[in-house]
């Protein structure tokens, strides 16, 4: 007897502690705004539209996993300790009969995806884990969501869960395209998705000129308008600058900014296409490594680099436009590149506008390119820069002599590489890359590798001898990196001015192409003496690369 008295009294004496532990728990969880209760599972069930299944089953369940409960969800905290005092009775009773010899039987519980709610046992689990139990034999009845359930589900994560289940139902995208992740972070979002959804059908049945079925339309939107624009947000790994936010955040995101760009570009612009303008700095050592992939395995470059060279920006000006658009509709048409065009000091509203539109239209026609033309009378490299973020190469006129104004400003500030035109088709047959071996060089070196795999040619590399430096180690360095893609180079040494050296090697190795990094010395050096690209632009006649 006084045995049975002591265990009792120490059982009460655990419930008691478990009770200030859940008090002070409470109160922790007041303070940062977070909730400490376990998830009432009807709730759950009804916002996931979760279907009970039948055949419960006998397992070992983690404790941890077990987030909620039927009944008695305002009983106990997260961590099943007890909330009310008057279940110290039948609390105490349990914990009697777990560590006695009666023994208890299994609990009852439900589960959906990994989480699992205590249909019966709710005093056993908590009982349980005060004990330090990892697990507890269950009866476990599955329970069916779309949406499954991780064991760190709460509040917030049910209502996220629930939005994205309503959303499934809808438009059943799940079935329809098996694998397909639409989730969001904001669940208030999934009303706009519907609404793409809803859009996309009615210009479907205009287009097609027929009725368009809901399901018909769900998995054409997400073949044509959803999926390139996902797979674009992958390629360029943009989910890395959007920390904790989805695919479809950024989907959505980058659609709420499109009427805004148009607006501003001028351009209709598609997903992919936005989704490049947040892309991140150019991955040379990736780029490189695909090159040299495909290389190894015999594939085509530009199928291993399928968007390197993806759009095209070209820039004109009134009465020049043909000194970079026929060398840009060429470059694109070789690429299979879309050409977004930008004609400077124009009104969009005046007569001539039309006209260039309609020639533009015309010759993108001709030249078997998908092409759209803006219009601008803003400050040119403003709007070019704007707009570059959303090409792969920008092209422009070669002035007759050196680079002045908004030209040689965008020289020095392009995220993009900038071809300097001179109104003929660039053809590469005999490209000279200008290589001093500096990191602004690496890019030179390899556009000019991937232009000769993807489209032959016989390249030069020359190296200018400068402050004492020796030109071999830097041809060597060359070299190599060609070697390695099964490419030679004819290494050329030169000295004097880097200027004139470059454009001496062009005029002697008969190069229809310059390919040249930027060369950048001390700022206030440059303001008084130029830089070195613009000089070398002023001296050759052919087109420049400049990376």
């Amino acid at each position: 007897m006084a045995e049975g008295t002591e265990t009792r009294a120490s059982a009460a004496f655990d419930f008691q502690r478990a009770r200030r532990r859940a008090a002070l728990r409470s109160v922790v969880a007041k303070l940062l705004g977070t909730s400490d209760r376990l998830l009432p599972y009807e709730e759950v069930r009804r916002r996931l539209r979760a279907v009970e299944g039948s055949g419960a089953t006998l397992q070992d369940v983690p404790l941890d996993a077990i987030i909620g409960s039927v009944g008695r969800y305002q009983d106990f905290t997260r961590e099943f300790l007890p909330l009310v005092d008057e279940d110290k009775g039948r609390w105490v009773g349990v914990r009697l009969a777990m560590t006695g010899m009666e023994g208890v039987p299994p609990v009852e519980l439900y589960r959906i995806g990994d989480a699992y709610f205590v249909k019966d046992g709710n005093h056993r689990v908590s009982v349980a884990r005060q004990l330090g139990a990892k697990t507890i034999q269950a009866w476990v009845t599955p329970v069916y969501s779309r949406v499954p359930l991780g064991p760190d589900a709460d509040a917030e994560a049910i209502a996220l869960a629930g939005s994205y289940a309503a959303f499934l139902e809808e438009t059943g995208i799940d079935h329809l395209r098996p694998g397909a992740d639409l989730r969001l972070t904001e669940p208030l979002r999934y009303p706009s998705l519907l609404e793409h959804i809803s859009v996309h059908r009615y210009f479907m049945g205009i287009d097609e000129d027929r009725p368009v079925s809901w399901e018909e339309a769900v998995a054409h939107w997400y073949d044509t308008v959803y999926l390139p624009v996902a797979e674009a947000i992958e390629e360029h790994d943009l989910l890395a600058r959007f920390p904790g936010r989805t695919v479809t955040d950024l989907y959505l995101f980058l659609s709420d900014h499109r009427a805004r760009l148009e607006r501003e570009f001028g351009w209709t612009l598609e997903g992919p296409q936005l989704a490049e303008g947040l892309r991140p700095r150019f991955d040379l050592a990736a780029a490189t490594e695909r090159l040299r992939a495909a290389v190894r395995e015999g594939r085509d470059v530009k199928a291993a680099l399928p968007s390197l060279v993806d759009t095209v920006l070209v820039v004109m000006e009134r009465g020049r436009g043909d000194a970079s658009l026929l060398p840009a509709l060429d470059l694109a048409a070789r690429e299979d590149a879309r050409l977004l065009a930008l004609l400077l000091g124009a009104d969009p509203a005046d007569e001539a506008a039309a006209e260039a539109r309609d020639d533009f239209a015309r010759r993108c026609a001709d030249a078997g390119v998908e092409g759209q033309i803006a219009m601008s009378e803003r400050e040119p490299v403003q709007a070019i820069l704007e707009r570059a973020a959303y090409a792969d190469v920008v092209v422009v006129a070669a002035p007759a002599g050196r680079p002045t104004g908004w030209l040689r400003s965008l020289l020095h500030r392009s995220p993009r590489p900038l071809l300097l035109a001179r109104g003929q088709a660039v053809r590469a047959a005999r490209p000279l890359l200008a290589y001093d071996g500096r990191e602004r060089a690496e890019l030179a070196l390899f556009a000019l590798a991937y232009m000769v795999l993807a489209h032959g040619g016989r390249p030069a590399v020359v190296c200018v001898a400068e402050r004492g430096r020796p030109p071999g180690p830097v041809l060597d360095k060359a070299a190599a990196y060609l070697g390695e893609l099964g490419l030679r180079a004819d290494m050329v040494a030169e000295r004097g001015p880097v200027d004139a050296a470059i454009a001496r090697a062009a005029e002697r190795e008969g190069a229809d192409l310059v390919v040249m990094g930027s060369y950048r010395y001390n700022r206030w050096l440059e303001e008084f003496t130029g830089n070195v690209v613009d000089r070398v632009v002023a001296r050759v006649s052919v087109p420049v690369l400049v990376t």
